[in-house]
């Protein structure tokens, strides 16, 4: 009875298992759609059977997981389908290549081959396919060139292929025919060239998206004759110039993002005059001059969303905004805006604030805490005074987001604060002029609370206990203040808690058993402290700490074994306290220090659209740094000013992606092993102040990324290794070895010893010009950056803005390791 059955759409309807291949028997099917509720409940190894269905028209198999299915088998099945019109096979676990026999199917209209991962060449045959509609094939591990050829297809109205490494010139793409294109997206791709003026020729267009790619040169005027545009992106690329006047006339436009390009010149009302459609506007991050400042300019449109970051906005929120009555997110970031209109708290829309890094001055706006429908504010680095307000009982409280951070607040946390939280995720008060004690009734209300950071303040007292009534803690910072008494027990009642920082205060005791409750914490930094007691054996079960800093306190013993458990560490900072004994055996086991395949984020709390932005400060090349956005790429181990003994283990070269590694001033005897030199990674390398003997061993020189090196005061001897590299390094990095001899010292040494038959000649394998050029970049940027380093050491506050400033070139950089990614 089903034999004539012409339409069967199961999609989304739960079933779980393998397909069955008697759907192959319905022969007269039309239409099957089996799209799954989930990429894993319905699978199959063997689609054959879809080669009975010759009069299918339209298939979807979206989400069954076809992975084991023989290679490019499934793609001969379904080429015998000479009627199908509607091709889609997303996230299907797909592999290898896009099978060329797909092109039989010439009366395909739609091909949609999403999440896959073909690794492979863009197929240059879809050029062929005269029938075809639309084309989708995002986040599906592309390469190659995109063919000129697609233009002339002379039905094609949509194109997906974002998120892949296509390459091609715009250029070329857009002087070709387009006669029906609607729809063009290939965000995070690999284009380049300057936008043509030729694109105003296609005047079917609707939505343009080339975000996040290589593109130059200026915006052309052509654009804004596009009377059908809808949406343009072309956010994070190197444009520059001027943003065209014609854009203004783009009436249908709803969407325009142009942020994080090199945009520059002014923009007037007449570059919105006509676009009465306009939901969402975002200039931010260029170097443009906003200039409709006009008490009197009525917009034409009603914005949803409006980002000016960055655009020399001055003194006075604009005077438009206050008509902007669907405004839901405004960001007016880095800009030099001066207090706070009151009329911006009665836009009755409004989600979202974002004036972080201006220069906002008076008290906290009291109507912070009556806007109902705000969940995220960020008002840090600005110059916010006097106390935290108390509003009345009837009030709504702090918004679930709310970040006041690096102000000039002052005074204590009211104890009523507890009313303020009732729906906080989010609080950071970090940086100001906080005094007294945290009020226990911190956490009576705060039921959502994921984020509380208190650090950088002046707070004194105990931490009371009832922090541990905060259960869903994620992230706790009362970091750089002067707490004192122990660590509260009740710490271990927050089992969900992934970041711990009680570093720089006064606290005191032992670190409490009852951390070791906290499973999911991923750091624990209680450095600069009075704790006493030894390095628990417990430790070893926090397999997910990753980041552990316990250094300039009073802990005695030795290092436990245990630590060496921690496969996910990646920093390990003990220095400054009073530990003896012997390295633990079995460094090798610190797995995340030998692979450089580590999660690319610390935690994951939300923060409304960005994650939580962790820091952490370590001692490196001699100098305190402060790590935020590279700490996931960072690795360390700093052992050093404590009373260690022994060798330093062979093992330590198996820590292959090590890129710190200090064990000063301690008690080390022996050689310093030849493994070291398989640690490839290492920057810096810190062993002084021991009491190690025998030769520098030759693989120190194989250590090519190597920026810091001291040797200093032991009892080394014999001719320093010549090599290129190691001539880099000063007089400073080997002094007080008085058997050591040879460059850069000026003991001469009176013979050369033989090399042993296991050591590398690094000397002959290396080019003359070679040697000579490295010698010369290395006295260059040696005597610059000890000038810059001779600055930073005496200011700790300049010390601090420094590295704050590399890690925000390096987030730039990686922006987009981000964005879709």
């Amino acid at each position: 009875m089903l034999k004539k059955l012409r339409y069967l759409n199961l999609s989304t309807a739960g079933f779980a298992g393998s397909l069955p291949w008697q759907l192959g028997n319905l022969s007269s099917l039309r239409v099957l759609d089996l799209t799954s509720s989930s990429s894993s409940a319905l699978s199959s190894n063997d689609i054959s059977w879809l080669s009975n269905l010759t009069a299918l028209q339209d298939l979807s198999l979206d989400y069954i997981d076809l992975s084991a299915t023989r290679k490019d088998s499934w793609a001969l099945s379904v080429s015998h389908l000479s009627h199908l019109k509607n091709l889609t096979m997303s996230d299907c676990g797909l592999t290898g290549t896009v099978p060329a026999s797909l092109q039989n199917l010439t009366s395909l209209e739609i091909l949609h081959l999403d999440f896959n991962f073909f690794y492979s060449e863009f197929p240059r045959w879809v050029a062929n396919m005269t029938n075809l509609v639309s084309l989708q094939m995002t986040n599906s591990y592309l390469n190659g060139s995109l063919p000129f050829e697609l233009s002339n297809l002379p039905h094609i109205r949509r194109i997906y292929l974002g998120s892949n490494r296509i390459a091609a010139n715009i250029s070329q793409i857009f002087e070709g025919q387009w006669k029906s294109l609607t729809l063009f997206q290939m965000p995070s791709n690999d284009l380049q060239g300057s936008i043509p003026s030729s694109i105003g020729n296609i005047s079917s267009l609707v939505h343009l998206d080339l975000k996040d790619n290589s593109l130059k040169g200026e915006i052309p005027h052509s654009l804004g004759l596009i009377p059908s545009l809808r949406k343009l992106d072309l956010s994070y690329n190197s444009l520059t110039g001027p943003i065209p006047v014609s854009l203004g006339q783009l009436s249908k436009l709803t969407l325009i993002s142009l942020t994080y390009n090199d945009l520059s010149g002014e923009i007037t009302e007449s570059h919105f005059s006509g676009m009465r459609s306009l939901k969402y506007l975002d200039l931010s991050n260029n170097n443009l001059d906003l200039n409709v400042m006009t008490s009197n300019w009525t917009p034409p449109f009603q914005l949803q969303v409006m980002k000016l970051s960055l655009c020399k906005l001055d003194g006075s929120f604009p005077p438009f905004l206050q008509d902007q009555r669907s405004l839901k997110i405004l960001d007016l970031s880095n800009n030099t805006l001066r207090g706070i209109p009151s009329w911006l708290w009665n836009l009755p829309l409004l989600e979202e604030i974002v004036l972080l890094h201006n220069e906002l001055d008076g008290p906290i706006p009291p109507e912070l805490y009556n806007v109902s429908s705000l969940k995220h504010v960020d008002l840090r680095d600005n110059r916010l005074q006097g106390r935290l307000p108390i509003p009345p009982s009837s009030a709504a409280g702090f918004p679930p987001a709310l970040d006041l951070s690096i102000n000039n607040i002052t005074g204590t946390i009211p104890t009523q604060i507890c009313g303020m939280l009732r729906f906080s995720r989010f609080l950071s008060l970090a940086s100001n002029k906080l005094e007294g004690q945290v009020p226990p009734s911190i956490c009576e209300t705060g039921q959502y609370l994921e984020v509380l950071d208190l650090s950088g303040n002046k707070l004194s007292g105990n931490l009371p206990s009832a922090i541990g009534n905060c259960s869903t803690l994620k992230v706790l910072n009362v970091g750089n203040n002067g707490l004192q008494g122990e660590i509260p027990a009740e710490l271990g009642k927050l089992t969900g808690l992934q970041v711990l920082h009680m570093n720089d205060n006064r606290l005191g005791g032992h670190i409490p058993l009852s951390l070791q409750n906290c499973s999911n914490i991923e750091i624990l930094d209680l450095s600069s402290n009075n704790i006493s007691g030894s390095v628990p054996q417990w430790i070893g079960s926090l397999s997910k700490l990753r980041i552990l800093v316990l250094r300039s306190n009073d802990l005695q013993g030795e290092i436990p074994i245990q630590v060496c458990y921690l496969q996910n560490l990646q920093i390990l900072d003990l220095a400054m306290n009073k530990l003896q004994g012997t390295i633990p055996a079995h460094l090798s086991n610190l797995t995340a220090m030998k692979s450089e395949n580590r999660s690319s984020s610390i935690s994951t709390v939300l923060r409304y659209g960005e994650y939580y932005k962790e820091e952490v400060y370590l001692m490196v090349k001699g100098a305190e740094r402060a790590y935020k956005y590279i700490l996931s790429t960072v690795t360390s181990i700093d052992l050093s000013e404590n009373s260690l003994s022994g060798e330093i283990l062979r093992d330590i070269g198996d820590l292959q992606s090590l890129q710190n590694l200090n064990l000063s001033h301690n008690q080390f005897s022996g050689t310093i092993p030849e493994e070291i030199g398989k640690s490839m990674n290492l920057e810096a390398l810190d062993v002084s102040c021991n009491r190690l003997s025998g030769k520098i061993p030759v693989t120190l020189a194989q250590l090519g990324f190597m920026g810091y090196l001291n040797l200093s005061n032991n009892n080394l001897s014999g001719r320093i290794p010549d090599s290129p590299h190691l001539d880099t390094f000063g007089e400073s990095s080997f002094l007080g070895n008085p058997e050591l001899c040879g460059k850069p010292l000026h003991t001469n040494c009176s013979a050369s010893p033989p090399r042993s038959s296991g050591e590398k000649d690094v000397q002959s394998s290396v080019d003359p010009w070679w040697k000579s050029w490295q010698v010369g970049m290395g006295l260059g940027c040696g005597l610059g950056f000890g000038g810059l380093i001779g600055i930073l050491s005496v200011c700790r506050k300049w010390r601090r803005k420094y590295f704050e400033f590399l890690d925000a070139v390096v987030k730039l950089l990686f922006r987009d390791a981000s964005a879709a990614m």
